[in-house]
């Protein structure tokens, strides 16, 4: 400051001059700090709309882990509901299997016994007989089928209904 006070005294600087050099730069650091302003202002909004953006895919994602959380779970109930299904099932083709078998060895049995008489020459002698045993067969063997073939059998409800109503 001394220098400049100096040189005005000396009339080499004009006081107007350094104060016009003054004020330019005044000007051009107050341009510069609005220019910092204003470019922090943006850096500011900018992060601001990230962070909101950022928030909102947050917590799009914590639903969505939500819902597919809920769904393996679903998922796993039913795959469960159907092994359990599969196991009565194979229970029950089991047992069909096993009384298809009997059958097997029943039909063998009375395959046996009807290769040993010769039902002409006995149907011939005596028809009555052939008829009351063919009939009592029959009906014993109608009875059976009514029995396998029953399309409600496996059903737990009608079960149920029967065991509530007895």
């Amino acid at each position: 400051m001394l220098q400049w006070y100096s040189l005005c005294l000396n009339n080499t600087i004009k006081p107007a001059a350094g104060l016009v050099a003054m004020f330019k730069l005044s000007i051009i650091l107050a341009a510069t700090l609005f220019l910092t302003l204003g470019a922090f202002k943006l850096y500011y909004d900018k992060s601001e709309a990230e962070k909101e953006m950022l928030a909102t895919q947050l917590q799009q994602a914590m639903n969505n882990q939500l819902l597919l959380e809920n769904s393996i779970a679903k998922q796993n109930q039913q795959i469960t509901e159907q092994l359990n299904k599969e196991k009565e099932t194979q229970q029950q083709i089991a047992s069909l299997t096993e009384k298809n078998n009997e059958a097997q060895l029943e039909v063998n049995r009375l395959k046996n016994t009807f290769a040993k008489h010769d039902l002409n020459m006995l149907s011939m002698a005596k028809p009555k007989l052939i008829e009351r045993i063919i009939n009592r067969g029959t009906a014993k063997v109608g009875k059976e089928l009514e029995t396998l073939t029953e399309p409600n059998q496996f059903d737990e409800e009608i079960i149920t209904d029967n065991v509530n109503t007895n």
